[in-house]
């Protein structure tokens, strides 16, 4: 098992990474009432499993799917955490993917103005990446993360043993965002996944690599932009799809669309090859602007997008959302 322990200003947070940690829950979960929310998916894979190894807690479950992140998910929470008497000092516990650990950790963050919430992320995507760093929303009609806040876990248990149940797509989604941390911040990461790797290492590296960076820029002014890369017209993707292409697949999309260098284009789509990750869309630029321009990234007319200089190396550039979205057609 390896650790990370990461000081934010709004508290600490503690990351536990490793196979077999599943089995070990009860030893990390925290005293009182435990509501762990998931989704149908998971539940019929692990919820067995789970009411053996956390018995005194009670399970919410929703139906899986972007589509179901909304305010009306989060208010049925809610009202389920009062009818079962919750407190500030109880927990809710995200049990899935991306989808469900960034609708627990909304919920945690209204409920009493903010109660404990642990993630035990279930997919590739949220293991090495969303289940960390405070972000949290959920959508608003067709538009992603629009309603949203910070909030972060007091604790992450990553098990990559829970990856054996999920479709190729979905390790396909995971990868793009592991792709994206080598592309953007650590090129010998990104060389290496042109070879044998150890998953639970690149999970561990993504990871160390999005702590350190929203430590240093919790909520998103300045160098916590980056991770943003390939985001942009990623969301805009998810949104005009009413959220049927996946958040890894639309990302690809996006972060090769951004990428203007051929060399680096190439090997990216060498990656893309490698994972199965298809970014054949059949989305006209045309269509993805008028969702960019929704972007909540977008202020006086200005965006603030991270570029690639290199590989391994981005900066944040401040752009006219015309001149941006014109360097995409």
């Amino acid at each position: 098992m390896k650790t990370i322990k990461i000081r934010y200003s709004s508290g600490r947070v503690k990351v536990h990474v490793g196979p077999g940690l599943f089995k070990r829950l009860a030893s990390f979960a925290p005293e009182g009432k435990i509501l762990v929310i998931t989704d149908a998916n998971v539940a019929r894979a692990y919820g067995g499993e789970m009411k053996k190894i956390l018995h005194r807690a009670t399970t919410h479950v929703l139906p899986a799917g972007e589509r179901h992140k909304t305010l009306a998910a989060a208010e049925a929470i809610i009202n389920r955490l009062l009818e079962l008497g919750f407190s500030k000092t109880d927990s809710v516990l995200g049990f899935g993917g991306g989808t469900i650990t960034d609708l627990s950790a909304f919920v945690s963050s209204l409920y009493k103005r903010g109660c404990n919430y642990v993630a035990v992320p279930t997919t590739l995507l949220s293991q090495a990446d969303s289940a960390l760093g405070g972000k949290c929303a959920v959508n608003s009609g067709p538009y992603k993360n629009q309603i949203g806040t910070y909030y972060h876990p007091d604790l992450v248990i990553v098990d990559p043993d829970l990856l054996s149940t999920l479709p190729r797509s979905e390790m396909s989604a995971g990868m793009a965002e592991i792709i994206k941390y080598g592309l953007v911040f650590d090129r010998k990461l990104f060389r290496a996944l042109f070879s044998a790797f150890s998953l639970p290492d690149v999970i561990y590296r993504s990871l160390k690599i999005k702590a350190a960076i929203t430590a240093a820029d919790e909520f998103d002014k300045n160098k916590r932009l980056l991770l943003n890369y390939g985001h942009t017209v990623g969301h805009a993707v998810e949104s005009i799809s009413g959220f049927k292409v996946g958040h890894g697949r639309a990302v690809a999309f996006g972060m090769y669309r951004e990428t203007k260098d051929p060399g680096t284009r190439s090997a990216l789509a060498e990656l893309y090859r490698r994972f199965g990750i298809d970014i054949n869309l059949p989305y006209s630029m045309e269509k993805i602007k008028e969702y960019i321009l929704h972007d909540k990234k977008i202020a006086g007319g200005v965006i603030r997008v991270p570029v690639l200089r290199s590989i391994g190396k981005a900066k944040i550039v401040s752009l006219d959302v015309g001149e941006y979205i014109g360097g995409l057609l």
